[in-house]
């Protein structure tokens, strides 16, 4: 997988402008915290940002543990590539002795956000919200 660089970064900005509605709260010194840190990929116009639990976690009413990877936000410039790199990140999370479960939230009205994760073998095990319970989102893993 191709970690971006700070060379990236307009390019990594872009594709997430095109998703404002979805990710309004993504900020441009967090896109580069994301590239410092080497937890945002880009591949083929699709982003992912991501992160290792360092110690167990709640998502909403999931319980994750230290080591499991949460998948922050995924976004594609265009149509069709972003099953590929999805499946390709879980391979690279995945990789043995690791195994680890892929966990994600996403908003309850994201219906095409939500399909694609079902497409992609993830499954719905949970519900969270945002915005003091005003704004319900769903917990999606992968197991692998």
């Amino acid at each position: 997988m191709y970690h971006a660089v700070e060379s990236d970064f307009e390019k990594v900005k872009e594709i997430f402008y095109l998703h404002k509605k979805w990710f309004p709260h993504i900020r441009t010194d967090y896109m580069r915290r994301m590239i410092a840190k080497k937890n945002l990929i880009l591949e083929n116009d699709v982003v992912i940002t991501y992160n290792f639990y360092k110690r167990k976690q709640k998502i909403g009413d999931v319980q994750a543990f230290k080591g499991d990877c949460i998948l922050h936000q995924i976004a594609a410039k265009g149509k069709g590539t972003a099953s590929d790199v999805l499946q390709r990140f879980f391979k690279f999370v995945n990789l043995p002795p690791l195994g680890r479960r892929v966990y994600l939230s996403v908003r309850s009205d994201n219906e095409i956000a939500k399909n694609f994760y079902l497409r992609n073998d993830m499954k719905l095990i949970g519900k969270t919200s945002w915005a003091k319970g005003t704004l319900p989102g769903d917990v999606y893993v992968y197991n692998g």
